[in-house]
């Protein structure tokens, strides 16, 4: 049996090359993935604000002609 080729410097040096880039695109591919949940995470509390907001306009019907600061002020009491 013959040993098994070793490689050249050129070689390791082409595959360590080849190694970081491909840690730059996981790296970049997560990044990308976080977005995409910050988004999702976003959204996910804005339909929540929006619809117990609604549903407390629709038990306080008084809420929708009422002025922020009073609105404030009556959430401050409870």
């Amino acid at each position: 049996m013959t040993k098994p080729r070793e490689k050249t410097r050129e070689e390791l040096q082409a595959e360590i090359e080849d190694g970081k880039k491909k840690i730059r695109q996981f790296e970049n591919l997560e990044k990308i993935i976080k977005q995409k949940l910050s988004v999702e995470e976003r959204k996910a509390r804005n339909h929540r604000l929006c619809k117990r907001g609604g549903f407390m306009e629709s038990l306080v019907p008084e809420l929708i002609a009422m002025p922020d600061e009073d609105a404030i002020i009556l959430d401050q009491q409870y």
